[in-house]
């Protein structure tokens, strides 16, 4: 006997409405999904002049196209089609979940096309999503921690709604970090403690080193008590903020030369932070989620 795939499909727009497209009674039957797996590749050579073979210019990954194609049938079917229209809408953000027995992933991109046909005897519709950014990550985050501080405390992650406990700490120089997925950018957050046994400048210059490439990302200059720097390296979404008494500011351009958008790697990460001095006054939270070119 063949086993059906378990699997789930929800569509979620901006302002946080959903469709769940497997929702099967009376509701909606997924048909075919296309663009879960990876998408190709485009490599760019040059011939050599009065030479065998090429050189290669540059290779990257096209972006994503993910097409769903359903049916609908059962009562309210005019009602359901006004459900997607208001979450399905041409040109805006929409993101995508896909789940199975072993994976929780979504994507993110934009509807290129929406089409149903309203008057066949078996309503039936097609999605088309671009996404520029062409992985799929795991709604889950995996966090690595830094302290020479060992009491808990909490405070909210940028991309998490709620605080989460912290308190278990690597009290080393290290921070160890698994990637279960494709090789990704992350988030690094540095916060300096606002303990009153710390001085006013709580840290200078600091450095997170890759123990395993050799590759580094250091800030220049003063880190004062209570900043929180995040450094975000992921394709697309470069950035390092300072966060100083609640304003944001862009500090890109405090990145010493020489620095390196740091990556995870497919496994075991090992980062070291250092700092010229005042390294026992900061706390640094590494956190990514898995990413996946197929599904």
């Amino acid at each position: 006997m063949v086993k059906l795939m378990f699997f789930k499909l929800i569509l979620e727009n901006a302002n946080g409405d959903r469709v769940d497209m497997t929702t099967t009674a009376n509701q909606y039957m997924i048909s075919k999904i296309e663009g879960l797996s990876p998408p190709s590749g485009t490599i760019s050579t040059s011939t050599y002049a009065g030479m065998d073979g090429s050189y290669l210019n540059n290779a990257f990954i096209e972006k994503r196209n993910v097409v769903i194609s359903f049916a609908m049938r059962g009562v309210n079917l005019e009602q359901r089609r006004h459900i997607l229209y208001r979450v399905v809408k041409p040109s805006r953000y929409v993101k995508v979940y896909y789940k199975t027995d072993v994976i929780d992933v979504y994507a993110e991109g934009y509807v290129e096309t929406y089409e149903i046909s309203n008057f066949d005897a078996l309503t039936s519709g097609q999605i088309s999503i671009i996404c520029p950014d062409p992985y799929w990550y795991s709604t889950s985050a995996v966090y690595a921690y830094y302290s020479q501080v060992t009491g808990a405390f909490h405070f909210p992650f940028p991309e998490s709604d709620a605080p989460f406990p912290l308190g278990i700490y690597s009290t080393t120089d290290n921070i160890i970090i698994q990637n279960d997925g494709d090789e990704t950018g992350f988030t690094i957050r540095i916060e300096a403690s606002s303990d009153e046994t710390v001085p006013e400048i709580a840290a200078y210059t600091p450095t997170i080193y890759n123990a395993d490439t050799g590759e580094y990302l250091q800030i220049k200059g003063e880190i004062l008590k209570g900043d929180v720097i995040t450094i975000t390296t992921k394709t697309g979404n470069k950035t390092v903020t300072l966060t100083r008494n609640g304003v944001d500011s862009n500090i890109i351009n405090r990145l010493v030369s020489g620095s390196t958008w740091l990556s995870l790697r497919e496994g075991k990460n090992t980062f070291h932070v250092q700092a010229v001095r005042g390294v026992k006054n900061l706390k640094v939270t590494l956190m990514h989620r898995n990413a996946f070119l197929g599904v």
